[in-house]
C-alpha cells in the first residue's frame, strides 16, 4: 500500500478531511457515545503555528490527525483517525505530527481520549506517551484521559 501524507492548510474546507472526521464522528459515538467535535473545530488547525495532516492511499484518504496551540510551547493532538486499523497508519500519522510540533519549537504535546477507547489509551502508551492529570475543558471529566509527551 503506497501512502502520501499531507498537510491540509484550510481542512474545514476541504471534502476529504470532512469525509474522514464524519466517519471518526461515528466511531466515538459507537465507542463512548459522544463524537468528541465539541471540543475540536476544523478551523482550529488553520491557526499559526497549527496543522492538519492526512494520509492517502490511491488517491483515497485513509487518516488523519492535527494539533493546534495550547500555548507557546504546548500543542494539543486533535481528530486522529484511521480507516484501516493494525497497519501502521496511525503511527505514520502520529510520528508526523511529533516531527512538525518540533519544528514549530512545541516542547510537549498533550492529548485526550476517553478511558473507553482502549485501542487509543493502548496506542498512546506504547508510543511513550504519559498519563497527566486532565487539563483544560476535561478537568472534573471523570470519561476523560489525558496525555503528554515531552518533544526531544
Amino acid at each position: 500500500m503506497d501512502i502520501t501524507i499531507k498537510a491540509i492548510p484550510r481542512p474545514s474546507q476541504d471534502k476529504n478531511v470532512i469525509d474522514l472526521i464524519c466517519r471518526l464522528n461515528t466511531s466515538l459515538i459507537t465507542i463512548s457515545g459522544e463524537s468528541g467535535s465539541k471540543s475540536a473545530n476544523l478551523d482550529d488547525f488553520s491557526q499559526e503555528k497549527a496543522l492538519f495532516l492526512i494520509a492517502v492511499s490511491d488517491e483515497k484518504p485513509i487518516a488523519c490527525g492535527g494539533f493546534r496551540p495550547l500555548s507557546p510551547e504546548i500543542c494539543e493532538i486533535k481528530r486522529m483517525f484511521s480507516l484501516e486499523k493494525n497497519i501502521g497508519l496511525g503511527g505514520k500519522i502520529l510520528s508526523a505530527l511529533e516531527k512538525a510540533a518540533k519544528q514549530f519549537d512545541y516542547k510537549y504535546i498533550y492529548l485526550e481520549t476517553r478511558k473507553k477507547n482502549d485501542n487509543a489509551v493502548k496506542f498512546y502508551l506504547k508510543n511513550e506517551y504519559k498519563v497527566i492529570e486532565n487539563y483544560g475543558i476535561y478537568i472534573g471529566r471523570e470519561e476523560a484521559i489525558c496525555f503528554s509527551k515531552e518533544i526531544k
